[in-house]
């Protein structure tokens, strides 16, 4: 999976078969992480001490996601994680039914409940990108070792929302929702330090190679190996701070809403 499907992904595991959002106010946490997981491997953000970092301004080349980057600038230092994911931002979910809307993945049937109160259910109509969806869950959910920043923002997120619940239900789905939770945290030990040792042994066979053969093509072969290993890996940093930092905000969003202590709104 990418990072520029985990929003969409979130959306269609949520939905039931009878298009029904259940945890419709919930989703609107899970959207709003997603999109901070998504910034962070653009490299337009970081994560430091809990507080997003705008690091880049310029267009993503999504308008939603340009909408949620322009929301966290403007004060005079970013804001915390836990309080943007938060935040009400009216109509966020509905935005992105919208567009999947425009695109055919879903269509609206919109009714009135006793003649009285508006409901809206969500068709799935493209069956084969739910099912990709699902299919991206359920591999976290079987896997038994080190998960992927893409998978642990997945199994994070949509258990921090609930999703993991309309996907896997009941006694049945008990072992699968466990495992999302503890993909979630990562192992993260061993997946680090991997990542670590490989940047390092790129940058130091680069300029081992430059050092060797002493010519200019080779040291700005070198410093374009190192350059982009450091790049690499500080974009694996940034993306792994901001899944956790997501996850964490989402969980505490969702279950104060639970409680009736975040304003709800609209989707």
């Amino acid at each position: 999976m990418t990072m520029d499907e985990l929003s969409e992904d979130l959306l269609l595991l949520a939905a039931r078969p009878d298009g029904a959002l259940p945890i419709l106010p919930k989703l609107r946490f899970g959207i709003a992480g997603s999109e901070l997981v998504r910034l962070a491997a653009a490299r337009r953000v970081d994560i430091a001490r809990g507080r997003i970092v705008v690091l880049d301004t310029a267009p993503t080349g999504d308008p939603l996601l340009d909408e949620a980057l322009a929301s966290m600038t403007g004060g005079r230092r970013g804001p915390t994680a836990k309080a943007w994911v938060a935040r009400h931002r009216p109509g966020l979910v509905g935005r992105y039914l919208a567009r999947m809307e425009a695109t055919g993945t879903v269509r609206a049937h919109r009714r009135k409940a006793l003649g009285l109160f508006p409901v809206t259910r969500w068709a799935v109509l493209d069956t084969a990108r739910a099912a990709q969806a699902r299919a991206r869950l359920e591999a976290v959910a079987a896997s038994t070792g080190a998960v992927s920043n893409e998978q642990a923002a997945l199994a994070g997120l949509a258990t921090a929302i609930d999703a993991a619940r309309v996907a896997f239900r009941g006694r049945a789905g008990a072992a699968a929702r466990k495992r999302l939770q503890e993909a979630a945290k990562r192992e993260r030990g061993a997946a680090e330090v991997t990542r670590a040792v490989a940047a390092a042994d790129a940058s130091g066979a680069a300029l081992h190679a430059a050092t060797d053969a002493a010519t200019r093509a080779a040291v700005d072969a070198a410093t374009r190996a190192a350059t982009d290993a450091a790049v690499s890996a500080a974009t694996d940093a940034a993306v792994s701070a901001a899944v956790d930092a997501a996850t964490q905000a989402a969980v505490h969003a969702a279950t104060d809403a639970g409680h009736g202590g975040a304003t709800g709104g609209h989707h």
